[in-house]
């Protein structure tokens, strides 16, 4: 049974959820953008670009070429950080190819970026509709941080703050850490500790959702372009997939749009504190999940320790923990396939 956890906004069914989209594309981001914008239960404000698997400049392109792939060119496509508010950018082509679309060449934008800076694009748009703009970011949180920083209203203004990002288990850059997080992690601490209502979409959930082969196939075989390109983009994001032993590509970035269209992909979400270490020399870039929502300080009684009294702390976030990944794969083909038939 589907836990509905804390974050969920209260939005009509026939109505479709305002969206911006922040992004680092990156193959699987390039689905996600594909899948939010042949989605008729989104309205996609605008996609942000951000520093993260790609530099701003290709994450910018790529996010103006996929959007026109998709025929949606009068979405604002706007440019946001061009390195994390600490560290130097950390990049994974080695995961995403050549150019981060799996080193296929789709063709050069017709339309510029909008002229407004990605975070200020944050802003206004949210401010202009209290409580009605979902965040999906799907990148490095450094856009967000920013915005947040700029203006500590944003953050009760938003309806939800859906990321992809952070891991309860074992990560995928450190031991402890998941990449977007990790990029930046002090952007991270930031939007964790903003009071937004967020849903934390980590490793552990993204991993039961896979695009294989026998996927790719079905996109080919299909008589939609969009369909067939994206096939050609995840080509190579699989065969990484494969060689990591998970039978294909996690489907980390298509699931946080997932989520924001049917929250019923996840079946179980538990509501955690997560505070993101950002001064460990092994841990930095963690998120530090706490599931029983208490503390528990250590008292000095000399030669020992032992366990004070626990100490109660809020939720922060919705950590989704199972995920119908079947069900979620299968609906992203019927939209990659421009099968649209609206979700309920």
């Amino acid at each position: 049974m589907a836990t509905a956890g804390m974050n969920v906004p209260n939005l009509s069914a026939s109505r479709p959820r305002r969206i911006i989209l922040d992004t680092d594309p990156g193959v699987d981001d390039a689905l996600a953008i594909l899948l939010a914008l042949r989605s008729p239960e989104l309205r996609v404000e605008a996609i942000t670009a951000v520093a993260g698997n790609v530099t701003l400049d290709q994450a910018t392109e790529n996010a103006l070429k996929v959007t026109e792939l998709a025929g949606k060119e009068e979405v604002a496509v706007a440019r946001g950080a061009a390195k994390p508010l600490v560290n130097k950018p950390a990049l994974a082509e080695f995961v995403h190819g050549a150019g981060g679309l799996g080193g296929v060449e789709l063709p050069a934008p017709r339309f510029e970026p909008d002229q407004r800076a990605a975070a200020d694009l944050i802003a206004e748009t949210v401010l202009s509709a209290p409580g009605e703009i979902t965040l999906v970011a799907i990148g490095p949180l450094t856009n967000l941080a920013t915005a947040f920083t700029r203006d500590a209203s944003l953050a009760g203004a938003v309806a939800e703050v859906i990321l992809m990002g952070g891991v309860c288990g074992e990560g995928n850059v450190t031991p402890v850490a998941e990449f977007n997080i990790h990029t930046d992690a002090e952007a991270a601490k930031v939007v964790f500790e903003s009071g937004a209502p967020i849903t934390m979409l980590a490793l552990d959930a993204t991993r039961q959702a896979v695009l294989r082969r026998e996927h790719l196939a079905r996109l080919r075989e299909s008589e939609d372009t969009v369909a067939r390109t994206a096939a050609l983009l995840a080509e190579t994001y699989v065969a990484f997939g494969e060689r990591l032993g998970l039978g294909g590509a996690a489907l980390h970035d298509p699931l946080a749009v997932g989520l924001a269209i049917d929250r019923g992909f996840a079946t179980e979400i538990e509501p955690m504190r997560v505070d993101v270490e950002t001064k460990g020399e092994f841990t930095y870039g963690e998120t530090v999940c706490n599931r029983r929502l208490v503390r528990r300080p250590l008292l000095d009684m000399g030669s020992y320790f032992r366990t004070g009294e626990p100490e109660p702390v809020k939720p922060n976030a919705d950590v989704p923990i199972k995920i119908d990944g079947d069900r979620f794969a299968e609906f992203l083909l019927t939209r990659l396939r421009g099968e649209t038939q609206r979700q309920d």
